[in-house]
């Protein structure tokens, strides 16, 4: 299913939106290759995902949770936001709002999840959505990383990486 965006409305409050599940990978694939700011490609699976919808029908925001990539993470009661996109037209408080409706949808559907984290690239972003949502930061690190032994590598980068987390 490709997306057939008319153009994305102008908001004024989140409220004016309906977050909902979806199933459907294409719809987040488009509109995380459209919207996302550092990570435009769909990670490569997710088991919840979540589109929010103007009142006029049109998708203006995705998020895909996923298992915790880290290995030593529990994926039985953890979830990892993997991605969070959305269009340029949203109120500055739409990111936090859509975390607050996500986790409410987790917490009464998903029992067994007790831990949410997400990682947030701290070169672009400033942890706004994280701070007005409670979320705790749990770390904040510099790395830098030469990988170049495969090919698709792009090199030496260095990344100021913070981590969140949050029960539902």
């Amino acid at each position: 299913m490709s997306v057939t965006l008319f153009g994305d409305p102008k908001l004024t409050s989140p409220t004016e939106c309906v977050v909902q599940r979806t199933t459907s990978r294409s719809l987040c694939r488009d509109l995380i290759a459209r919207w996302h700011s550092t990570l435009p490609n769909m990670p490569p699976g997710f088991r919840l995902a979540f589109v929010a919808y103007a009142s006029n029908g049109e998708p203006v925001a995705c998020a895909t949770w996923g298992r915790p990539v880290a290995r030593l993470e529990d994926s039985k009661e953890t979830l990892e936001l993997t991605r969070l996109a959305h269009s340029p037209n949203v109120p500055r408080n739409f990111g936090s709002w859509m975390l607050g409706q996500m986790r409410r949808y987790i917490r009464e559907n998903m029992p067994e999840i007790k831990r949410l984290i997400s990682y947030q690239d701290a070169d672009i972003h400033h942890g706004t959505i994280y701070k007005a949502d409670n979320w705790t930061k749990v770390y904040e690190r510099f790395t830098e990383h030469t990988w170049t032994n495969r090919p698709g590598r792009r090199g030496t980068e260095r990344k100021h990486k913070i981590k969140w987390e949050r029960a539902p």
